[in-house]
């Protein structure tokens, strides 16, 4: 939560339409404005998360798998054996080895393995930016905004967001072998900062349970506030200009990804237009 003064924008819908970097602002300012509560000189602040196609689904890398095939070794394809594998074979390629499971699924989630991890921002720029960027030319993108304290009052009972690791959420954590996910709706966490890319990225999660589909629904949920989750839609004749905008603004794949793989891309985009 951060403090702020209130602005006096007009209601957008759980589906709007932004057409230009200044329109977003305008409609995450509104957001702000309808989550903050009366009288208060906080506001609580959003998570954002760019998607490149405005029908992709909420779902963590996990729930995106094909189910395993049925049969004879079918009990080893889970979660806590890929955990293991990964804690197995990762240790030669690591300098400092985390020291909780926590930090080991923020490595998996890191370096492209599924977990029940999805990631969120609180730099709407930023999510603006994987957007765009992920646009493969076809349809709309979209930037889904979050009230993650409103997530967590339905999951956790209480306006708070814990860190990784807190026992609040250890029902959410990684799953020790031979036991069962027990919790059903996800619940917005602080990451373990694993890696420079979390803090650079000014990255959050959620961290699902096993109910589908559950950030979708609170999207259509309506409160006293509006839903705790709206899907800000870029119309796909609108990506290249918001791309160039965000480039003159300063925010390109070296402020995403401040390695040397993030440089080498910004300078084949810059040099050769690819």
């Amino acid at each position: 939560m951060r403090h702020q003064r209130r602005s006096r924008q007009t209601p957008s819908g759980r589906h709007a339409k932004v057409t230009d970097v200044a329109r977003f602002i305008d409609a995450v300012r509104d957001l702000i404005r309808r989550w903050t509560l009366p009288n208060a000189d906080w506001y609580p602040v959003p998570w954002f998360r760019g998607h490149g196609d405005a029908r992709w689904a909420l779902e963590p890398g996990w729930y995106r798998l094909p189910p395993p095939a049925v049969g004879v070794g079918e009990a080893w394809y889970n979660e806590s054996t890929l955990l293991v594998e990964f804690k197995l074979r990762a240790p030669r390629y690591i300098d400092l080895l985390p020291r909780s499971d926590w930090e080991w699924l923020f490595w998996m989630q890191h370096y492209g393995l599924p977990t029940r991890l999805l990631d969120w921002s609180e730099s709407s720029l930023i999510a603006l930016y994987f957007a765009v960027r992920d646009h493969q030319g076809r349809g709309d993108a979209a930037v889904w905004v979050l009230n993650p304290w409103r997530l967590n009052k339905q999951s956790l009972g209480a306006f708070e967001i814990p860190d990784a690791g807190s026992p609040r959420v250890a029902a959410w954590g990684p799953v020790p072998e031979g036991k069962r996910l027990e919790v059903g709706p996800p619940v917005a966490i602080k990451p373990v900062h694993a890696s420079p890319r979390i803090a650079a990225q000014k990255g959050f999660f959620t961290i699902h349970g096993t109910e589908r589909g559950a950030l979708e629904r609170l999207a259509r949920r309506e409160a006293d506030r509006g839903p705790g989750l709206v899907k800000l839609v870029i119309p796909g004749s609108r990506v290249v200009g918001i791309k160039s905008d965000l480039e003159v603004a300063g925010v390109t794949e070296t402020t995403i990804f401040q390695e040397l793989d993030g440089l080498a891309r910004e300078i084949k985009a810059g040099f050769l237009g690819i």
